[in-house]
């Protein structure tokens, strides 16, 4: 006997784990079925994103800084944050409030597999896995896993890749916190480091690179190693932890709605392609999704106004093509602009009006004929 759920989601990450919060907000006796393919039980990442007030997930906020600074050839610059906050969420910590939440949830089912293929006819629900299939219905499927990229002459592709440790130095390592620190080779693509104390003698360094291809492991730790031993003058340190990212930055179009399926988080368009941020915009796609069910609405994407791909094509298509430099590019929007500008820029949350500072800090002989060729691949799309 197929066994009859509210909802089913697939994927136990940020977006699923997310929804499902929200989901219980609105029914704590939702009948849900939650696949992963892991016990999400490690710190596995780490989720930093800005935001004016107290969000959803305020209380496992691991660590906030009201003040960044951003760092090129010129030294550092302290940001200019408004009322923003910068924030940390361990994954660790993320997962261990969620699921404590789920133990309370006696509608929620967790099953972990290794998925192999989703398919949804109607309300019938087969996810095939390694030896088994798991045979459900429900009334709504949200998947969070990504399909394969597509590719196409309007497509710009870069990857947002990352290394990053958690050290611990003997003395006060006096490391600054720094958005962007591009004090940093360029050789691999548009590269910098970030750098969070989170304590007296511990802070995550992470390099960063936008590129087409990733970087073997080594290069990753020797710009590491270069950067805290010849940059901060920090000789003796302990790694604590690493983590290793990789987030697909793209101006190719997620579908809300497919295959019976609704696609949530990065497999729904919820990463920003310019900057490859991804918290902040999960939680508004979760709160949007739970009040148009508690609407008894049909649910849609809420995509931001056209003008915002159109920016974030641009960029993509300057750094893809090294027309400018990224560093170039950021120290130009940072040391002219205010940081909460910036900021709500990012977030898709200007108007027009206020975006035209942001545009005319760059250089119009450089941006305005990439601005025009997309602008037209857009319109053609």
């Amino acid at each position: 006997m197929i066994k009859q759920y509210d909802y089913i989601i697939i994927g136990a990450g940020c977006a699923g784990l997310s929804l499902l919060m929200r989901l219980l907000d609105k029914n704590a006796g939702a009948k849900v079925l939650l696949v992963d393919r892991t016990e999400k039980n490690t710190n596995d990442r780490t989720w930093c994103y800005w935001e004016k007030e107290a969000g959803y997930f305020d209380n496992i906020v691991y660590r906030k800084w009201n003040e960044l600074n951003f760092c090129d050839d010129d030294g550092y610059k302290q940001l200019s944050m408004g009322d923003y906050a910068y924030k940390m969420i361990r994954g660790i910590d993320f997962y261990t409030h969620c699921f404590n939440r789920i133990q309370q949830a006696p509608g929620v089912a967790f099953q972990t597999v290794e998925i192999q293929a989703v398919e949804v006819t109607g309300k019938h629900c087969s996810i095939k896995a390694a030896g088994h299939t798991i045979e459900a219905a429900a009334g709504f499927v949200f998947s969070s896993i990504p399909d394969k990229a597509e590719a196409g002459s309007n497509i710009i592709s870069l990857l947002q890749h990352f290394k990053g440790w958690i050290i611990r130095t003997t003395g006060n390592s006096n490391i600054k916190p720094c958005l962007m620190d591009f004090g940093v080779d360029q050789s691999a693509g548009t590269a910098f480091v970030y750098t969070l104390p989170l304590d007296e003698n511990s802070a995550l360094i992470e390099y960063t690179v936008f590129s087409s291809t990733v970087l073997q492991d080594a290069q990753y730790d020797n710009a590491l190693k270069n950067y805290i031993e010849h940059i901060l003058q920090i000789k003796v340190y302990a790694i604590e932890h690493t983590e290793y990212g990789v987030i697909p930055m793209t101006n190719q179009r997620f579908p809300f709605y497919k295959d019976g399926m609704y696609h949530i988080g990065s497999a729904g368009g919820q990463t920003k392609p310019s900057s490859g941020y991804t918290f902040s915009f999960i939680q508004k796609q979760s709160a949007d999704i739970v009040a148009a069910l508690k609407a008894c609405e049909c649910l849609k994407q809420n995509n931001p106004a056209p003008r915002f791909r159109l920016y974030d094509s641009i960029l993509l298509k300057i750094l893809h093509d090294n027309i400018m430099p990224g560093k170039a590019i950021f120290s130009r929007l940072f040391q002219s602009l205010p940081a909460h500008k910036i900021f709500k820029f990012l977030d898709n949350e200007t108007t027009p009006a206020e975006e035209l500072s942001i545009l005319n800090s760059m250089p119009a002989k450089i941006f305005l004929p990439v601005a025009i060729r997309q602008l037209i691949k857009q319109l053609r799309d």
